[in-house]
């Protein structure tokens, strides 16, 4: 008869674990799982949660301390090409990316939050510098409307909503007396 079980046995499947196998096998596997060590730099962390915490996001993701060139005569605010490659043009439809490459550019709307007022700018690859401009009226419906000045730092953040940039003075220089 014991015989018989000992086949009989055989024929079906094993028992599940225990709770207490089950439990200590989760802990192991956790124990790994925290313990797990970074081949090339040899620091443990843990690849399945970040322990980062960000207490704040700047949305000024452009910004711009102004220049002398900024606010002269030529009405154009110069901007870096990696900043408007990384920050502008994916925003932009891709046929007003396409656009802002060219001697015609792309028109841009920018909502100046401090006085809600919307304004038309021409986003353009300069071609002397191989860096981008803000043309038009920049002059006019910012720099002296607005009374900027060199050392004034402006930012600029995509609203896709309203497919607009905003607007705003974020600080102003300091004048020494």
């Amino acid at each position: 008869m014991n015989n018989l079980l000992g086949e009989e046995r055989e024929q079906y499947p094993k028992k599940r674990k225990s709770c207490d196998e089950a439990t200590t096998n989760m802990r192991t596997s956790r124990r790994r799982l925290c313990n797990n060590k970074n081949e090339e730099d040899g620091h443990n962390y843990n690849k399945s949660v970040s322990t980062t915490l960000k207490l704040y996001d700047d949305p000024w993701k452009i910004k711009k301390t102004l220049t002398d060139s900024d606010l002269g005569i030529l009405s154009r605010l110069l901007l870096a090409a990696d900043l408007v490659k990384k920050q502008i043009l994916p925003m932009l439809d891709l046929d007003d990316a396409r656009a802002a490459e060219t001697e015609e550019g792309s028109p841009v709307n920018v909502w100046d939050m401090e006085t809600n007022s919307m304004h038309q700018l021409v986003l353009k690859r300069w071609s002397s510098s191989k860096s981008y401009v803000l043309i038009g009226k920049w002059n006019h419906d910012f720099v002296r409307r607005r009374d900027l000045k060199k050392g004034d730092e402006i930012g600029f953040q995509w609203d896709p909503f309203n497919r607009a940039f905003n607007f705003c003075v974020l600080k102003r220089a300091t004048t020494s007396q």
